[in-house]
């Protein structure tokens, strides 16, 4: 006897006509033959669906309906088809975790005959490198579980492929094969049964039974071992096909698809109902366009987002709340993001390697934080750790801090207490069981003290991942001994993290928020209002080209899900929707979020050649999407500028009474960022770099040929002697600075420095054989000896000059400022745009060098000023001397007076736009390339306000 089909129709929601099958057939009008009245017996049903959120909802219809009928409800048993077949027969074995199988893999992969392993691969890991063994194994895994899906085996490909022309993988696959029985007879040793082998197994016997009447709602895709497996209880199974009775040719005699009947099958889509937009960005403002289009229609709850493409999620989450319309993501989010998984990966890559970048990035964990603080450290600590970073770069925790010691406390205490909590995950390798209680108590150590509200969305998602993380653990912890592994701390909670890659946390449910949901979920969702993103090739339908073992010749040859069955499945589905959905919009991007071109979906061109063309022109017209304008309050848009205001200025406690030389080029530059930079002391820190910057190269050369300077061969005038002081010189400063083993790259801009100085040693020997002499060097005047008269008020002056020289001979005294930048600068090109200063550095210099009170400073005329500058083109290093005039350095003298009359009558606003250069640091709070930074420049301008 034969599956019995039934076609419901499509004209309405399949979960909705699927329900009313149900009650019609095993409740009757009154209660009928197969019920008692007043009741809804289902007790002896099992309902099969696609999918466990099709599952949940047509039981909340269920009961919805039987209240509706003052019934009393005996729900049936409901499955996806993935868990139908072990309803069907009885194991005779104890099933193998995923885990269990994956190492059993592994055991058969390092087991079997080497030649089976040549073949499969030229290369084996190395013996020990467990991740990677695994890596083949899950490979492996996946292909044994796809193929006994359809009830083949390895032996069974190497055996079609040698029917097919130009096959040369036969003897790959034949050592698959080999491996895929030594892989069972492993768990056969084990008394353990493989799923897929177990359900084949039940196939061949005959085994299948039940005395359930099988409802299968909508699952128009059944793979080949699940239809021989019904086909054994085919007198028990009713197939609701969600299509009209005029198409049922196109469904095989298991209500499942026959994927020639669709490949040119015509999909009623009308033109309004799809749009075609430029990025992601687009697609998300569409979706808006769509809700607002509905005119307030639906509720949230009859609102659905199809994304088959999940990085589209956020975009569109993003846009709904600017609109303020709740937005519930159904697949949840990925264990992989929570808290407490980030701590244990955090832990692992400490555990692994203990690099400065892998502590740094687990005392940033929020909780690690907290934990830190609790055990005594100060508050602001991590701003030392920037900084320590900052000055030393390190790669990895010596036992040696650089340093000073109070410059590098905190950060010291930091990694004590990380290496006592992380102290028992530590040491040498263990069977993988017996790691479990050593992941729990960092889990109880950092969380264990906090309490926790499982109303409160955070706590809740925290909790529920510990949970996860706890039957993982359980899981690990009842593996075979004779498949344990023996692994390190870091090694164990590697595999954890793996086997938990795929686990999510669902969301709570909201009745009052649009779901989004994935392209599989939709056919049997049964909101009356629909909108689907992402409607582009390799989303809609996706594609098998690029399968390593399986590509889709093979495929075809095997009958197993190829492109053609992809094809069907997701125009049968988007013709489903056009049928059933009250209002549908499909939308297709031409860009990705890269950048890269995309394609729309071939589903949009099932149509007459007419409309083909008229879509084709339509996606290739590239036209600026229309912006939302919605009014009411159904739907407001997205804000066109931030909402954050650019805070002004505040009176300074007290007046401002000294200034280091350096502030009137950021003056100059802009008052406002100004005021942020050197009254606010606000400054960026972070700790990703990976060598030396502009800055602390910089630094590093002035540290250098500050020693020079002092040093005993400061006067000399051999290149060779002046060289090698300045080579042991740099060799002492990068070790003091950054360690015995400082980063790659540092190494390599040492060297770098090393050959400018190389250079500079030379011209250095040439000037002293001019006869000038280095009388002072790396020196700042005490506090209150340097100043410049404003209006018969000083304004203190502060800063370091690199270097005084003199030449006797001529009596001419020379003010120098070191320059490392990689191209060389002239002062007057550093100083001055045309006639306007724009930095007052080395004509500052003049009257701070007045306060060093060196001898004979600055004697008969005004005194020389110049760079040395120090550029990658190490032939123009050198001397360059500024060709200002006496009317040169008043006009500077009056710039510099006039910064200081503004900074004293605080004259910071407002920030200039566009920004000058090097304050990146201080875009966000500038709101530097926002809509409303420029329109309060374009306001400044004109007088008015932003």
């Amino acid at each position: 006897m034969p599956i019995h089909r039934v076609f419901l129709n499509w004209n309405r929601p399949g979960l909705v006509a699927a329900v009313e099958y149900l009650v019609e057939r095993f409740g009757g009008p009154e209660g009928g033959p197969e019920g008692a009245p007043g009741q809804l017996d289902l007790s002896g049903v099992v309902l099969v669906t696609p999918g466990g959120r099709s599952g949940r909802r047509l039981l909340e219809i269920l009961v919805q309906q039987a209240e509706q009928q003052e019934r009393v409800l005996t729900p049936p048993r409901i499955v996806t088809a993935g868990r139908l077949p072990e309803l069907l027969y009885e194991a005779r074995r104890p099933f193998a975790d995923d885990l269990s199988q994956q190492l059993a893999w592994v055991a058969a992969l390092k087991g079997g005959k080497p030649e089976h392993l040549q073949r499969l691969m030229p290369a084996p890991p190395p013996e020990d490198d467990l991740a990677a063994w695994l890596a083949l194994a899950e490979m492996l895994a996946r292909l044994h579980r796809e193929l006994a899906a359809d009830a083949l085996d390895f032996s069974a490909v190497a055996d079609c492929g040698s029917r097919i022309d130009g096959f040369r993988e036969q003897p790959r696959w034949q050592a698959l094969a080999a491996l895929q029985q030594e892989y069972l007879r492993g768990l056969d040793r084990l008394d353990l049964w493989d799923l897929q082998t177990a359900r084949l197994y039940a196939i061949r016997q005959g085994e299948c039974r039940t005395e359930d009447q099988i409802v299968l709602a909508g699952t128009v895709d059944l793979n080949r071992s699940g239809r021989m497996m019904l086909d054994q209880v085919a007198e028990r199974v009713t197939a609701l096909v969600l299509a009209p009775p005029e198409l049922a040719d196109r469904f095989d005699e298991h209500g499942c698809l026959r994927p020639e009947a669709w490949l040119e099958a015509p999909i009623s889509l009308a033109t309004e109902q799809i749009e075609i937009v430029d990025d992601p960005t687009d697609q998300a403002e569409a979706v808006v366009r769509a809700i607002a289009a509905m005119g307030g229609r639906y509720r949230a709850e009859q609102i659905s987002i199809g994304v088959p493409d999940e990085g589209m999620v956020p975009y569109v989450q993003q846009h709904l709340k600017q609109c303020e319309v709740p937005a519930r993501y159904g697949a949840g989010r990925p264990l992989a993001s929570s808290l407490p998984s980030r701590l244990l990966a955090a832990a692992a890559d400490y555990l692994e390697a203990p690099r400065f970048s892998a502590f740094a990035a687990l005392v940033r964990h929020p909780a690690v934080q907290s934990w830190l603080e609790s055990k005594g450290l100060e508050k602001g600590w991590l701003v030392q750790l920037d900084e320590y970073y900052a000055d030393h770069l390190p790669y990895a925790l010596a036992d040696e801090w650089l340093g000073r010691g109070e410059h590098c406390r905190a950060v010291r205490q930091a990694g004590d207490q990380l290496r006592q909590l992380l102290r028992d995950l530590s040491g040498p390798a263990r069977p993988l069981g017996q790691w479990g209680e050593p992941i729990v108590a960092l889990l109880v150590g950092i969380y264990g003290h906090s309490a926790l509200d499982s109303s409160v969305e955070a706590d809740r998602t925290l909790l529920a991942a510990c949970k996860k993380i706890h039957g993982a653990l359980r899981e690990q912890g009842s593996i075979p001994a004779a498949l344990t592994p023996s692994v390190s701390g870091a090694a164990a909670i590697r595999l954890l993290l793996g086997q938990l890659a795929a686990e999510t946390i669902a969301p709570l449910p909201d009745r009052d928020a649009v779901e989004l949901l994935g392209w599989l979920e939709l056919p049997l969702d049964d909101a009356p209002a629909l909108v689907v993103t992402s409607l582009n090739e390799g989303w809609v339908p996706g594609s098998l080209n690029g399968d390593l073992f399986l590509p889709n010749q093979l495929r075809r040859a095997l009958g197993i899900e190829d492109n053609d069955r992809r094809y069907a499945r997701d125009a049968y589905a988007l013709a489903l929707l056009a049928a059933s959905r009250e209002f549908l919009r499909v939308i297709a991007g031409r860009r990705s979020a890269d950048g890269d071109p995309q394609m729309p979906s071939r589903l949009l061109f099932a149509c007459d050649e007419e409309t083909i063309a008229r879509r084709v022109m339509a996606f290739c017209r590239t036209a600026e999407s229309p912006r939302i304008a919605c009014g009411g309050s159904e739907l407001r848009p997205g804000q066109l500028q931030s909402r954050f205001e650019v805070p002004k200025p505040r009176p300074l406690p007290e007046p401002i009474r000294s200034m280091r030389v350096t502030e009137f080029k950021d003056y100059l530059g802009c008052p406002y960022r100004y005021y942020l930079r050197h009254r606010l002391k606000l400054a960026a820190l972070q700790d990703s770099a990976e060598e030396l910057d502009g800055a602390a190269f910089g630094t590093l050369a002035h540290q250098v040929l500050g020693e020079f300077g002092k040093g005993p061969v400061a006067a000399s005038t051999d290149a060779e002697q002046i060289e090698r002081y300045l080579s042991e010189e740099l060799d002492r400063q990068c070790e003091q600075c950054f360690g015995k083993a400082p980063l790659s790259a540092i190494r390599v801009q040492v060297e770098q420095l090393r050959l400018r100085l190389r250079e500079f040693a030379r011209w250095q020997a040439a000037w002293a054989g001019q006869g000038w002499q280095i009388k002072c060097v790396e020196a700042s005047p005490q506090e209150g000896k340097a100043s410049l008269l404003v209006d018969s008020q000083p304004m203190f002056l502060r800063g370091r000059i690199d270097r005084i020289d003199f030449q006797p001979s001529t009596g001419k005294w020379m003010i120098i400022d070191y320059k490392s930048s990689d191209a060389p600068s002239t002062p007057e090109k550093a100083h001055r745009r045309g006639e306007q200063w724009i930095d007052l550095q080395l004509p500052l210099y003049r009257h701070l060098a007045v306060g060093l009170e060196v001898e004979g400073f600055p004697g008969e005329g005004p005194p020389g000023l110049a760079y040395i500058v120090l550029p990658k083109d190490i032939s123009r290093i050198g001397i360059a001397i500024a060709e200002w005039t006496e009317e040169d350095l008043r006009s500077a003298d009056r710039a510099a007076a006039e910064v200081v009359r503004n900074v004293r009558a605080e004259k910071f606003w407002p920030p200039v736009q566009p920004p000058p250069d090097f304050s990146e640091d201080l875009a966000p709070i500038c709101q530097d390339g926002q809509f409303r930074a420029v329109l309060a420049a374009e306001a400044a301008e004109g007088g008015g306000e932003p």
